[in-house]
């Protein structure tokens, strides 16, 4: 008997393989190699806004523990970095490597800060009525501010800012030689450029100038477009001149522009202050080239090529002066105020006035006067041809996939003469689009 029970004790401890036994099993189950290690964490991440702020913090966590290596989301393996533009939410960081200054609290030159305070700041006079608007701003307010970015735009913008006459709105009082657009892209050369490579490399271009809104001199097609015809503030020799030298072909010298937020949109007023300094930058320099191929002995004055712009959240809003000197572009605050207070509704409306009154008088001749030089410097050849093209025309329009239009030549502009011409000339330009 005693042999019996170690035969049986060693055949349970080697059984052959052929012959199945549960005892074995359970064996290979207790000794089998143990399941690889969790992940340190088990709890998914906390789904944050997809802003710039938290992408940075994101980046700077990683960066602070190399060693660590938490798994990622594949969306999220693309670390952002001041290398990838962020569409239109250029930052004040961004903004500041190329020299845009936005509320720093910068001294106006003398002569734009007595401008500012004896012409655009000057209190209404003692027997003008206040504007009637401010108490519909603050009646549209609550459900302006329930809707989305254009909804909410279109019930205090038109109360608050200037529609022209070509533009036969019924709810406002017209201006004259004015015009409003909505949303157009301004020509990307007047951007200012980056100082140095460095800051190309680090941060790229600055993004597509588009105000949410822009008011300039109407042009002759938009003002004959009325019955009977609106007046208009240039002659068509004048804006044939002017062809050639194009911000936007929808609007002449634009000297207000807004950008506005809602409480439901994914921005907030910091991204409109940001959004307005990049456009005043573009006009300023727009009027400094301007006046700089009239007079070139001459250094364009403050007044000259000053900007002014609108940014408004629906509680609070405020109104910039734009300049440029020296170290670069300006943007300070010359009025704030609140949507809920009539009566600083009623000042706001004084102001923005003021800056109307002001550009289709002393400014409107001060540009018509310089015209007569501008075309002798154009006549010789100086400064470059910028005409209307896609770059100016908003993505709504044209769709959102612009691209650079070379400029034809006598032999490409047949196209069925020279069909492979033509595919090598789009060839080259592939990949070349606007942001």
């Amino acid at each position: 008997m005693p042999p019996r029970k170690r035969a049986r004790s060693e055949t349970c401890a080697t059984p052959p393989p052929e012959l199945p036994s549960p005892g074995p099993a359970k064996r290979r189950a207790v000794c089998s190699s143990p399941p690889p290690p969790q992940p340190e964490h088990t709890t998914p991440h906390p789904v944050l806004p997809l802003t710039q702020e938290n992408l940075q913090a994101l980046e700077d966590s990683q960066q602070s523990s190399p060693g660590s290596p938490g798994p990622l989301n594949p969306a999220m393996s693309r670390l952002p970095s001041p290398t990838r533009p962020n569409n239109n939410l250029d930052t004040s960081l961004k903004l500041a490597a190329y020299h845009i200054f936005v509320d720093y609290g910068r001294e106006l030159p003398p002569a734009l800060k007595e401008h500012v305070s004896t012409i655009i700041l000057a209190p209404r006079g003692v027997g003008v009525p206040p504007s009637p608007n401010a108490a519909k701003i603050k009646q549209q307010r609550r459900v302006a501010a329930q809707q989305n970015e254009r909804n909410g735009i279109k019930r205090i913008e038109p109360y608050m800012l200037f529609r022209g006459a070509a533009e036969d709105d019924p709810r406002v009082l017209p201006a004259p030689l004015v015009y409003s657009k909505d949303e157009i892209n301004l020509h990307r050369y007047f951007l200012p450029p980056a100082p140095d490579r460095t800051v190309k490399q680090d941060w790229k271009e600055l993004s597509q100038p588009r105000p949410d809104t822009a008011i300039g001199y109407v042009t002759r097609r938009d003002a004959q477009s009325t019955e009977p015809p609106s007046a208009t503030a240039f002659t068509a020799e004048e804006e044939r001149l002017l062809d050639a030298f194009c911000l936007t072909q929808y609007l002449h010298f634009p000297f207000l522009t807004s950008q506005w937020k809602t409480p439901n949109s994914n921005e907030n007023i910091s991204h409109a202050h940001n959004q307005a300094a990049r456009d005043g930058a573009v006009i300023v320099n727009y009027l400094h080239s301007f006046y700089s191929l009239a007079y070139p002995d001459h250094e364009p004055g403050p007044i000259d090529i000053v900007h002014y712009s609108l940014t408004c959240d629906l509680h609070t809003a405020q109104i910039w002066v734009h300049w440029r000197d020296e170290e670069g572009h300006h943007m300070e605050i010359i009025f704030e105020f609140s949507l809920r207070e009539v009566e600083e509704i009623v000042q706001a409306r004084g102001i923005l006035k003021n800056i109307l009154n002001h550009a289709i008088g002393d400014r409107l001749a001060k540009i018509k006067s310089a015209l007569p030089a501008f075309e002798k410097s154009r006549a010789r050849g100086k400064g470059p041809t910028v005409r209307a093209g896609m770059s100016t025309v908003a993505p709504s329009e044209v769709g959102s996939d612009l691209r650079f239009q070379p400029p034809m030549t006598p032999d490409e502009s047949n196209c069925k003469a020279r069909p492979a011409l033509l595919r090598r000339s789009k060839k080259r330009l592939k990949g070349l689009r606007w942001v």
